[in-house]
């Protein structure tokens, strides 16, 4: 098995991503309201994530197998789905927080209390959980590590 650095693993995805998005029109493949999808890719959108997730594109996009070696960036967890997504704590005094989950879309207020309205979020955590649950062909990979916080495939209404 090959080794590869998180760092190289980034280049090579944006790479292939790039002679793909040259000698196909991605957009013949989507939806029609496809349209206002964005298709770049930043090095944000691999912050977080998983040695083991990176590990999975690089075969799909290549056939090799390999280690994805490096550090994870330490994320915090949701308060949401529990995943570690965000990258600072919510803390009223210090003005810091209010990081938006890219797994949930739930936007770290301090809430604790699932059943809590909160109207930022436009809803609950047990309100996102079951969008989540409803929705899991979207959720079923993790490619963020596991926090402390609730699963989205638990029922939390009861």
């Amino acid at each position: 098995m090959r080794n590869i650095s998180r760092e190289k693993c980034f280049e090579l995805i944006c790479s292939v991503r790039d002679i793909v998005e040259k000698e196909i029109d991605l957009h013949q493949y989507f939806d029609e309201d496809s349209s206002n999808i964005n298709m770049e890719l930043s090095e944000m959108d691999f912050e977080g994530v998983s040695n083991g997730y990176l590990s999975e594109i690089i075969y799909a996009v290549t056939g090799y197998e390999v280690e994805v070696i490096g550090e994870v960036e330490e994320l915090f967890p949701c308060p949401c789905c529990g995943l570690k997504t965000l990258t600072e704590l919510y803390d009223k005094s210090a003005g810091t927080g209010y990081d938006i989950c890219p797994s949930c879309k739930w936007q770290d207020d301090g809430t604790t209390d699932i059943n809590s309205y909160r109207s930022i979020n436009k809803g609950s955590i047990v309100d996102y959980l079951n969008k989540l649950r409803s929705n899991p062909n979207q959720y079923y990979k993790n490619k963020w590590l596991n926090g402390k916080g609730y699963d989205y495939h638990e029922d939390v209404s009861k």
